[in-house]
């Protein structure tokens, strides 16, 4: 009985250290799950920080595309920053001024495509959430773009389809519509 006694109290023994080296086992995992978790929540946000870094830098570097237009042809700006209305063409009677005001609509239209180019694009990285700081700066930015061009209100009236059509959350509805009133 008392070698029985013994066995009954070695298998205790060697039990109690099997639940404690398991217990110990699934702490350790526990704790490896944990830092695992963690360290793919500071890789996420790295890579989100880099992700939105990246967006912000390739939007600013098209909107320096822009005002480099405006630079090399500061005849445009009155009808992206004044609200100005393009000479009508047909009702100039000199060839060369005709001829002048039409090319000035041309460029003025390629310029307002360009524009809304980059406006869709800034929308869509928006809409992504790849690009979240500054949403307030450029939408503002935009609509405000939207108020102080007939040009730019007509460009994207004629062509809505383009960009994103007339529903809810297209171009025209967030940004253009209310400041395009009566253009």
């Amino acid at each position: 009985m008392a070698r029985q006694d013994a066995e009954h109290a070695r298998a205790h023994a060697k039990g109690g250290r099997a639940r404690r080296l398991r217990r110990a086992e699934l702490l350790l995992i526990g704790a490896g799950v944990a830092a695992t978790l963690i360290g793919a929540a500071y890789q996420y946000a790295g890579i989100r920080s880099t992700l939105e870094s990246s967006t912000a830098s390739s939007l600013y570097a098209q909107q320096q595309e822009i005002d480099r237009i405006f630079v090399d042809n500061v005849d445009l700006q009155p009808y992206f920053w004044h609200r100005q209305e393009l000479p009508d063409a047909s009702a100039i009677r000199d060839p060369a001024a005709k001829l002048g005001a039409q090319q000035l609509a041309a460029r003025a239209e390629a310029t307002a495509h360009r524009i809304l180019d980059h406006f869709a694009h800034l929308k869509y990285q928006m809409g992504t959430q790849a690009f979240t700081s500054e949403r307030s700066d450029w939408e503002a930015y935009m609509r405000r773009s939207f108020a102080d061009s007939l040009i730019l209100c007509r460009a994207l009236r004629g062509d809505q389809e383009a960009f994103g059509g007339t529903g809810a959350d297209s171009l025209w509805v967030r940004y253009a519509e209310e400041p395009c009133r009566g253009s």
